[in-house]
């Protein structure tokens, strides 16, 4: 799974895929003060870049220079 949650921070690595959805909704509707550490990510399904969109969690930024630019859309 390229998804790792913990009680406060969810780990994004390599590609989230439609797969992780679910499970990364569940996860934010659960937990509160949460933050996404999207450091290690390469790619994000749109239905998860929904998902940050809608819960607009605290995001520590990936390093791929693209997918940042989306993020930083999000105010992460």
């Amino acid at each position: 799974m390229a998804v790792e949650f913990s009680e406060n921070k969810a780990i994004f690595k390599n590609t989230v895929t439609i797969e992780e959805a679910e499970a990364v909704f569940e996860w934010l509707l659960r937990e509160k003060d949460v933050e996404v550490d999207m450091i290690e990510c390469e790619h994000i399904h749109t239905s998860v870049f929904q998902i940050l969109a809608i819960f607009k969690p605290k995001i520590l930024l990936p390093k791929d220079e693209e997918l940042k630019k989306w993020i930083e859309l999000l105010g992460g």
